[in-house]
């Protein structure tokens, strides 16, 4: 399996090709990338990086992506240079704090003055390696050394579960839940989700019409107020275009919210001004757009028909049914025992940069509820044994729905990949210091959980382990 990691933000539109490839220009990249100076970097993407992606995103997203990039990485050993390929410089490179090899692809305008307008890392795989087979010991001995010298070059800090059906495999936790008192992560330490616990809103949901209490087909408008509704063809949207992310809805995750007092954000209410103010994207039905507004939205109709809140309702019907004891959507102000804290790099700081005050002060149906590697095992395991949702229900959470026009990745409220042979199913999490992922291979019942307190640092974590997996017998 093969996976490009979108490094700065955005949703990439290739172009031709450049019409030479530029050895000198993608060199200076590397070298700037591997100097590792904070100020070189500031300089380096004021002066290179195109017009459009500065306006759009601010110099200092573009800083922080490739800092913590930096520090994912480590140094890049350059091993050849590729001819030009949709728009992009490519450069065969071996990463030095995980040993994997990568085309870094640096995507440049297609017009002088050609500066950047994204980076990339697209994974390389060796056929080679796949011949060979291990046995669970060797799976076991193999990540451990790969996750303890991530650990060492602190390019992961986080827990790691890779269990064959209830069998637990694989556990261990590096790093640190809290920097500055040196509270080391430890496997049940909850980490917040980011957008994972958008599977919980829509199991929840698919309940429901399991019930006869909803129908993929009812109209939104006959669920909320009125008054949560932003301009278009809102009475269009129905349910099941909230489950598919083709409802037209955007992300809440906008200026306002940037600016606005995140101690607010203790129930659904507190997000309308949010949604409401931001115009549909599209006419619904007719595209996809990943969208935590609309998955919001969802979580207010279950509210709507249970009358009961979201929270008390995911938390009877999803995590007490899975046992899933660690698990919630905690308020930040509160005592909780055994969060994690988000850390990241930042382009004014030279030291890591706790998230908690970027956050909304509790998680949403579309994200930010907390859990640890051992419940989200748990959540699996009731899952595919159908005790959340029948049989029928669970395969079609995690089937793809192209028919609906909805992104060939994504089933409801679960991601879609692998091959006919080894599906592969869950969801991914990232914000601020936080990136996670759950995933489930159905056809070879073996469940992965990587939840880290540290930006950017999930993806060579997982492309490791679906390599020994392969090789697993």
């Amino acid at each position: 399996m093969r996976t490009k990691y979108i490094l700065l933000l955005l949703i990439p539109v290739y172009f031709s090709n450049l019409a030479f490839a530029d050895e000198k220009f993608a060199k200076s990249f590397v070298g700037v990338f591997n100097e590792g100076s904070r100020t070189e970097v500031i300089k380096y993407l004021q002066k290179n990086m195109s017009k459009s992606q500065t306006e759009r995103y601010g110099i200092d997203a573009h800083v922080g992506v490739l800092l913590n990039q930096q520090n994912t990485f480590g140094q890049l050993e350059v091993q050849k240079h590729l001819s030009a390929e949709n728009g992009n410089e490519r450069v065969r490179v071996i990463s030095s704090n995980n040993d994997l090899e990568y085309n870094l692809m640096i995507n440049r305008e297609r017009k002088s003055p050609f500066k950047i307008n994204y980076f990339t890392f697209e994974d390389v795989t060796s056929d080679a390696q796949k011949l060979t087979t291990i046995t669970a010991q060797e799976l076991k001995q193999k990540l451990t050394n790969f996750i303890d010298k991530l650990a060492r070059n602190e390019a992961f800090s986080g827990v790691v579960l890779v269990a064959e059906g209830k069998d637990v495999l694989f556990q261990e936790a590096v790093g640190y839940a809290n920097r500055p008192w040196r509270v080391k992560n430890e496997v049940e330490t909850k980490f917040s989700l980011g957008s994972m616990n958008k599977m919980f809103t829509a199991v929840a949901a698919l309940q429901l019409i399991e019930q006869g209490k909803l129908k993929f087909e009812d109209k939104l408008i006959d669920f909320v107020d009125t008054s949560w509704l932003p301009q278009g063809e809102v009475e269009a949207i129905t349910v099941r275009h909230l489950l598919t992310h083709t409802s037209g809805f955007g992300n809440f995750f906008n200026d306002e919210f940037n600016k606005s007092n995140k101690e607010a954000y203790r129930d659904l209410t507190a997000y309308k001004p949010l949604v409401s103010s931001s115009p549909l994207l599209f006419s619904p039905g007719t595209q996809n757009r990943y969208s935590n507004s609309g998955m919001l939205m969802l979580g207010l109709v279950i509210e709507s028909v249970t009358g009961t809140s979201y929270y008390d309702y995911v938390q009877e019907n999803i995590y007490n049914k899975a046992g899933m004891i660690n698990t919630g959507s905690f308020e930040l102000d509160s005592s909780n025992q055994n969060l994690a804290t988000g850390y990241l790099k930042r382009s004014y700081s030279d030291d890591w940069v706790n998230s908690i005050y970027t956050r909304a002060i509790k998680g949403s149906p579309a994200g930010g509820g907390f859990s640890t590697v051992g419940d989200l095992h748990k959540f699996a395991i009731a899952l595919t044994e159908y005790k959340l949702l029948s049989k029928e229900l669970t395969e079609e959470a995690y089937s793809e729905k192209t028919d609906y026009n909805s992104a060939f990745w994504y089933g409801y409220g679960f991601s879609v990949s692998g091959e006919p042979n080894n599906r592969i199913v869950g969801h991914g999490g990232a914000y601020l210091g936080v990136d996670a992922r759950l995933d489930i291979y159905l056809d070879k019942a073996f469940t992965v959980v990587i939840l880290a307190n540290q930006s950017d640092t999930v993806a060579p974590v997982r492309r490791k382990i679906n390599e020994l997996i392969a090789r697993y017998r």
